[in-house]
């Protein structure tokens, strides 16, 4: 087996014991571009084991990297490590051909982005009236908008006393 290019290997005389193969790919390789939400600083780390089985190749292994997400409160930049530990992919009539496992990576990784991120457990997000980072400035807006509460004049209320 030699490598024809990132995730791509030519598959003649494997071993029966397999090969191990490791490296990196950039996000931009696994067609995965940086939007207004993540951003990809560090690539992809792969180790993966090829072994020959009956009719095909069995491929298993893992992923390692690290994205940067919007914090979902206060849109802070947080990074994130991400991680596949159970790769798995079987090919079939694979003996004297390129098999290209760029698509099955991007699939995994695609799946273990973070779909809710907080930069950390008690961020206090953005003033909604003002904008400003409450993490980083306590703003004026803040007991407006307690004193405005519809729900305020209940905070004094107690229930009659019965008897």
């Amino acid at each position: 087996m030699r490598a024809t290019g990132p995730l791509s290997f030519h598959i003649v005389d494997l071993p029966s014991a397999g090969v191990t193969v490791r490296g990196e790919i950039t996000f931009a390789q696994l067609e995965i571009p940086p939007d207004g939400l993540f951003s990809f600083p560090h690539p992809v780390h792969y180790e993966l084991h090829v072994t020959p089985v009956q009719d095909g190749v069995l491929v298993r292994g893992a992923l390692r990297s690290a994205v940067v997400r919007l914090c979902d409160r206060c849109l802070d930049p947080c990074e994130r490590p991400l991680a596949v530990t159970d790769v798995c992919y079987h090919l079939e009539h694979v003996d004297g051909k390129v098999i290209h496992l760029t698509e099955g990576v991007r699939e995994d990784i695609l799946l273990v982005l973070p779909s809710a991120c907080l930069c950390r457990e008690d961020c206090r997000g953005l003033c909604p009236t003002c904008g400003e980072n409450r993490n980083r400035t306590r703003c004026t807006c803040e007991q407006a908008e307690v004193d405005a509460s519809p729900w305020g004049g209940l905070d004094s209320w107690r229930p009659p006393l019965d008897g």
